[in-house]
């Protein structure tokens, strides 16, 4: 079980000094207190050990406390156990001229966010994220991305070469124009292009699959995939040919429009709720809160299947499923085995895990 079991915070948001044991008897762990005191932010601080932005997408320089008075010192520190291995790690803000950079530790030794990842990945559902079930495609497929790299670290590696090859081209084609050398970059993109396709479908079929069978005290929805022009992505081959075809045939106007064009984003996203057949972008807000926790829940599921040590943050748990069906979502997230981390305004509404949680009042 992946568990934190101390926390050291220093100039982050609005904590300016906070440190706290956690017993690690206890998989079940409650911050609770009035609004603005900080709990989200707490939270938020795991999170930058998942994702470079964390929980709610934020630059470098709103981590950092108005307080500071111009003097960059923000540091986050945790302990915390994997695979009944306790491991350190941290990241540290400094300022090189005029610069704000973030420097990642594991075990007090200088490392990369990626191998961090390695170790521990945090999962979390907030009410931030509320808007991935109505907004547009990007901010949905960047969201299934992120699900998928967790799942395959490869995916995530395939991607970041995928957006290196599509800049290069691109400059390629302002300057050069050499076309053995398109040549070479396209086949490099169109392979990643196509891997990141069926790597998309692929990891669908199987939440899917646990949603329909783990899932069943749940609102029901389906990730679907949709490419209107793509329409035989069994076939390897013949869609490879597809994907280099349309490269070759877009570079003049991928040059005079400075952009390509033809991508990964021709992938259309659509979060299917099967009760009511239709679309989730149909729903009621409240029903989308239901659908977003399910793919959570689905995610995690699969996580666990493929031993995989994860962290659950569950920021304002209420917000996304109502009082009578809370016991629901404690039951089932105390089936993964990890722990799994709740803020909310009062200790009653967590009554339900009254003599299973510890509990952290901040004031």
């Amino acid at each position: 079980m992946a568990s934190i079991e101390k926390i050291q915070i220093k100039n982050f948001k609005s904590h300016k000094d906070y440190s706290i044991k956690i017993d690690n008897k206890f998989k079940h762990i409650v911050i609770f207190g009035n609004n603005g005191v900080g709990k989200t932010n707490l939270l938020e601080g795991f999170s930058f050990f998942s994702n470079s932005k964390g929980l709610r997408g934020d630059t470098i320089e709103k981590i950092i406390p108005s307080s500071s008075l111009g003097l960059v010192d923000t540091q986050i520190d945790i302990e915390f156990s994997s695979n009944d291995n306790l491991q350190n790690v941290s990241f540290k803000l400094d300022e090189e001229n005029k610069v704000i950079k973030k420097t990642f530790f594991l075990n007090h030794k200088k490392t990369s966010l990626s191998n961090i990842r390695k170790y521990v990945s945090f999962i979390w559902l907030s009410p931030y994220m509320d808007k991935i079930m109505y907004e547009g495609q990007s901010i949905k497929r960047s969201f299934v991305d992120k699900m998928i790299s967790q799942n395959d670290k490869y995916f995530n590696k395939t991607l970041l070469s995928y957006k290196k090859d599509i800049s290069e081209r691109l400059i390629i084609l302002k300057n050069s124009k050499d076309e053995k050398w398109l040549d070479i970059i396209e086949k490099q993109i169109t392979e990643s292009f196509y891997f990141i396709l069926q790597s998309r479908r692929k990891y669908a079929e199987k939440l899917n699959k646990i949603i329909n069978n783990k899932l069943k005290n749940f609102r029901e929805v389906e990730l679907r995939f949709l490419n209107n022009f793509l329409k035989k992505i069994d076939n390897k081959e013949y869609t490879v040919d597809q994907i280099l075809e349309k490269f070759k045939v877009n570079r003049t106007v991928d040059e005079i429009s400075k952009r390509t064009n033809f991508n990964i984003n021709s992938d259309e996203i659509i979060f299917y709720d099967v009760k009511n057949e239709i679309n989730t972008d149909a729903c009621s807000t409240g029903e989308q809160k239901s659908s977003l926790l399910t793919i959570i829940l689905g995610n995690c599921w699969k996580l666990k299947e493929e031993d995989k040590e994860f962290i659950l943050l569950l920021d304002e748990a209420t917000s996304h499923i109502d009082d009578e069906n809370f016991e629901k979502l404690f039951n089932e997230v105390d089936k993964f085995g990890t722990q799994i981390w709740y803020t909310g305004t009062s200790r009653n509404l967590f009554q339900v895990i009254e003599n299973k949680g510890f509990f952290i009042h901040l004031e």
